[in-house]
């Protein structure tokens, strides 16, 4: 099943992609929906009849869509039924009347109470990472276990990020090729796969009726961001960490001071080498912590 947006023509892989990417792109998973306020929350499924199978549930960060972990999926739908998430106002997912800070997180939940999933395994990266804490937070009785991957933590007296404003419209883009020649990572990083950096822009971006641009919801803020301890102390789940090596966010011992606020600390993994998106810089690195991580 094809779950590209309508307006994106099939993604095709270079001539010098990895074989393993060519072979995960072989299986897409398959598009379903819940809702929240009434509009449509996007989420790619694998394995989705297997419901005695546990569940992971994958959640990307600020701005993204479920295809930054489509592609590595795969890797483990040999033994989990496995659930892939357009935030709301992200990817596929319809945008909010209004953004809150628990309204990301409020997705994560629409997706399992309506589906009834049972005890999923969140593994939330950056952005996502936090929503999926305080998606645990919320409803501590509904996750088996949570893995927080390059995620920011704020602790006092740290100031909060610059709220970032909505704008009403996105800039249009004549051309496909215009819109996605605009693609940049953020935070920007060396050493990331362009075979990988171009599968993601690939589903960035989609056409409306007056050209290309972004498929986020112009008007999105990041509301949500994880400011003090408070939330991690209603965390029921174990929580695992995995951090870049080479992360902003991997200074001041901050990924074990992160761990250690939550009440049932798991393990604490760093890639080496990893920079922020390690699943576009170390992909195969970061499939073997998750999995060492499960397996543990």
């Amino acid at each position: 099943m094809n779950v590209s947006s309508p307006a994106v023509p099939p993604y095709r892989p270079p001539a010098d992609a990895p074989d393993w990417f060519r072979e995960n792109l072989r299986h897409p998973g398959e598009s379903r929906y819940a809702t929240l306020n009434d509009r449509a929350v996007h989420f790619l499924t694998w394995n989705w009849e297997q419901v005695d199978w546990p569940t992971l549930l994958f959640v990307h960060g600020f701005s993204g869509h479920a295809h930054w972990w489509s592609f590595l999926v795969p890797f483990f739908t040999d033994r989990y039924r496995v659930v892939a998430i357009d935030l709301p106002g992200m990817g596929d997912s319809a945008a909010q009347p209004e953004y809150s800070d628990e309204c990301f997180a409020r997705g994560i939940l629409a997706v399992v109470e309506q589906h009834r999933i049972a005890a999923p395994i969140l593994i939330g990266h950056s952005f996502g990472g936090g929503q999926s804490i305080r998606a645990m937070g919320l409803a501590p009785e509904r996750f088996q276990r949570g893995i927080v991957v390059d995620s920011l933590v704020r602790f006092s007296p740290e100031p909060s990020a610059p709220l970032i404003e909505g704008r009403t419209s996105h800039r249009l883009h004549p051309t496909r090729e215009a819109c996605l020649e605009r693609f940049r990572l953020s935070p920007p990083q060396p050493d990331a796969d362009p075979c990988l950096v171009e599968f993601v822009a690939h589903h960035s971006c989609t056409r409306s009726e007056g050209g290309w641009h972004w498929k986020f919801d112009p008007g999105l803020r990041n509301f949500g961001e994880i400011k003090d301890t408070v939330l991690q102390q209603k965390v029921r789940a174990r929580v695992d960490c995995i951090y870049g090596e080479l992360s902003m966010f991997t200074s001041d011992n901050r990924p074990r001071r992160i761990l250690e606020t939550f009440p049932n600390a798991g393990e604490l993994v760093i890639v080496p080498g990893a920079y922020h998106h390690l699943m576009l810089d170390r992909p195969l690195q970061l499939v073997a912590a998750i999995k060492g991580l499960l397996a543990g």
